[in-house]
C-alpha cells in the first residue's frame, strides 16, 4: 500500500516493496513523483533503522552517507530501547 508523506514541506510516496539488491531508497528530492521505499521483509528493528535512514535522506539530500547512517541508526535503536514497535493496522 502506497502512502504520501511530507517532510520538510515536500511531498514524497512511501511504500514497503519486495527489494533485492538494496533494504531501502529515497529518489532525489528533485524528482517528480519522487518516493521512498523499504524492503517489506525485513525484521522489525531493521525495518525501522532503515525507514528513518531514508526518511533522513528525504529530509537533508545533502547529508553524506556515513551521517545518515550514523543518525538513522542511534535514532532506531533509541527509540526501539523506549519500546517503540510496528503494530499491524
Amino acid at each position: 500500500m502506497k502512502m504520501f508523506i511530507k517532510i520538510v514541506g515536500r511531498r514524497w510516496g512511501f511504500r514497503f516493496a519486495k527489494l533485492r539488491k538494496c533494504k531501502g531508497y529515497c529518489d532525489s528530492p528533485k524528482k517528480k513523483n519522487k518516493e521512498i521505499v523499504v524492503r517489506s521483509n525485513l525484521p522489525q528493528k531493521e525495518e525501522l533503522d532503515v525507514t528513518i535512514h531514508e526518511l533522513l535522506h528525504a529530509a537533508d539530500w545533502w547529508k553524506d552517507e556515513e551521517w545518515v547512517e550514523q543518525v538513522g541508526t542511534d535514532i532506531a535503536n533509541i527509540l526501539w530501547r523506549l519500546g517503540w514497535r510496528k503494530t499491524e493496522q
